[in-house]
């Protein structure tokens, strides 16, 4: 199991129903829906039969197990309000390399040790994407690698909510003025996308489609209890069974014509089969149809029926708080009553109190209001009490969602005991050679070998807000690279020289930072430093324009994170999940002679 290659691992999640991968498979699956129906399948349970023989007789293979195959390819890329290339993505110039087909300071060579399980190729594609799109307000990064921009209205044009479950309050975004120029809301933008296709859907995917989606095992259902140990059933280990075994397969009918209509209006399924989520559930007929009936929503009429209206921004927000346990607080007492039914305990007195509050979109406009008590969250706030994780779990002693209910630091999974991550244990760090970051670099010589590690941003938030005449007077107009003063003198480097920050990946260029706060052996380089704000040209990759933090990361996968199927291991969107640390990164640092912007 330890003895894989990263990549094979996640083959293997894939197949096993640990982990989603999209493109699914090496045939498209409207052509797949087609096939089914044309062997004689007639409903949804045929249907997913048809396809899961299909999948067990291996003559329809999964495209994670041949990523560079030309019909496994990326195509389109929507990048919404995130700078995707140099803020997020680790390794980015291998992103510029084969997804864009652009430039890049890479100069890494394949790694010796080839995967067994996923199709090696010796010479991997470059440029697997057609169309890259982005919604921005600010001409940064990823703009400029995308080959449309959608201007997008900042913060203050648009109406908008944010919060998060470390305090109790939801914050209200207010248009102080109108989206200038061409800029639109976000929802605007995606409401104008979603009519468009529906239009162009008309001439080229007129008639229904039958879509087969392959989904994880899933956090917060029986699926955590589907696999005790770790068993493959593509290499015969165990018997195939859908949602046990490997992954489900489910069939969704889809009316590319009615994207639009579904995007601003609310389907009948809220009121069918009600809300939840962290494992909570409620059903909300009743608070459907005030969204119909009451003068405060405004409704859409759809083939002679209404339903709630999500056209507008506004609409959409309000349709969120209606429906939302922490700011309708009958749907609060309804989803307590819920949990004492899976519990055994009483807990619908926390929502006592709270059963007329219904919080509007004006109402945080007007004032801040804190949210209800709320099971979809673990902090409890009754009588003024300040949000604190887990207060729910402790003080109502409500189980934890484990396997066994209980905190945990025995971890039982196969793959974190082959791995031995079962226990917390102090490991030393690998030695840099282990990691290969530097094989090129220093064929021929040597250099003194940093480890990099990359904070967030001290003067800015991610990549926005740093590239203003206030900002930039700040720590030199750029994110410096920080060393120690035993290093910087060893590789005669004094405080404001420019320099390269480097590895076989990439490059960044910027100016050193020399303090005694640095440990030995360690530099840093902020968060997100924009290629288009004071980046010169790098000496070392034949006068390339440099890139950012991510220039000199690669992806760093730990395995055990991709395992699922079991208890808290097991899938759920942006909860469990591999993760890329980037903190293992190893680089040289040199003074720059000359500096060519």
């Amino acid at each position: 199991m330890t003895a894989k290659h990263t990549a094979d691992t996640i083959v293997s999640s894939v197949r096993n129903g640990w982990m989603p991968y999209f493109p699914q498979f090496k045939q498209s699956t409207l052509e797949l829906g087609k096939e089914a129906v044309a062997s004689g399948a007639k409903d949804d349970e045929s249907i997913t039969k048809y396809v899961f023989e299909k999948l067990k007789s291996k003559k329809l293979e999964y495209s994670v197990a041949e990523p560079e195959a030309e019909e496994n390819h990326p195509r389109v890329w929507y990048i919404w309000r995130g700078n995707a290339i140099t803020g997020s993505m680790k390794g980015h110039e291998y992103a510029f390399e084969h997804y864009l087909g652009t430039h890049s300071n890479l100069i890494g060579k394949d790694s010796e040790e080839h995967t067994k399980d996923l199709k090696w190729y010796d010479i991997a594609p470059k440029g697997k994407m057609d169309l890259v799109v982005d919604l921005n307000f600010r001409m940064d990064s990823s703009a400029l690698y995308s080959d449309i921009v959608l201007p997008a209205a900042s913060w203050y044009e648009k109406a908008d909510m944010n919060s998060t479950d470390l305090h109790s309050f939801i914050h209200p975004l207010s248009a102080a003025i109108a989206p200038v120029w061409e800029a639109k809301t976000d929802w605007d933008i995606f409401k104008e996308v979603a009519r468009v296709t529906s239009e162009l859907a008309k001439k080229h995917l007129a008639e229904p489609q039958i879509d087969i989606v392959a989904g994880a095992l899933s956090h917060d259902s029986p699926d955590e209890i589907t696999q005790p140990s770790v068993k493959d059933w593509y290499k015969g280990e165990c018997d195939p069974v859908l949602g046990k075994t490997m992954h489900k397969l489910a069939v969704v009918r889809r009316d590319y014509t009615k994207i639009y209509e579904k995007f601003i209006t609310l389907g009948e399924n809220v009121k069918t089969k009600g809300c939840g989520a962290h494992g909570t559930n409620y059903m909300c007929a009743e608070e459907y149809d005030e969204l119909i009936t009451s003068n405060h929503f405004p409704v859409e009429k759809i083939d002679g029926k209404s339903l709630p209206s999500l056209k507008e921004d506004v609409s959409a927000l309000n349709v969120i708080l209606h429906l939302s346990t922490l700011t309708n607080g009958a749907l609060a007492t309804r989803a307590y009553e819920n949990v004492e039914k899976r519990t055994g305990l009483e807990l619908k007195d926390l929502a006592e109190g709270s059963g007329d509050i219904r919080i509007r979109y004006a109402d945080l406009q007007a004032q801040p209001r804190r949210y209800n008590t709320s099971p979809i969250w673990s902090g409890l706030m009754n009588n003024g009490r300040a949000y604190a994780a887990y207060t729910y779990n402790v003080d109502r002693l409500v189980p934890w969602r484990t396997l066994t209910g209980r905190q945990h630091f025995y971890l039982d999974h196969d793959m974190y005991l082959a791995y031995g991550e079962h226990l917390p244990t102090y490991k030393p760090s690998p030695r840099p050679e282990a990691y290969g970051d530097l094989k090129e670099t220093l064929k021929g010589g040597s250099a003194k070998v940093l480890n990099c590690l990359t904070p967030h941003g001290k003067w800015h938030i991610h990549s926005t807000y740093m590239d203003n005449h206030r900002m930039l007077t700040l720590s030199r107009g750029c994110e410096p690279c920080w060393l120690s003063e035993k290093d910087a003198a060893d590789l005669g480097i004094k405080d404001n020289d420019w320099v390269e920050v480097y590895n076989d990946h990439g490059v960044y260029c910027t100016r050193a930072c020399v303090s005694s706060r640095i440990p030995k052996g360690v530099c840093i380089v902020y968060h997100v430093p924009e290629r288009t704000v004071g980046i010169p040209k790098s000496q070392v990759r034949g006068n390339k324009r440099a890139g950012g933090h991510n220039s000199f990361t690669r992806i760093h996968l730990k395995p055990n994170f991709l395992c699922g199927g079991y208890g808290q291991f097991s899938y759920h969107f942006n909860y469990w999940g591999p993760i890329a640390p980037q903190r293992d990164t190893h680089v040289t640092v040199k003074r720059m002679d000359k500096v060519v912007f």
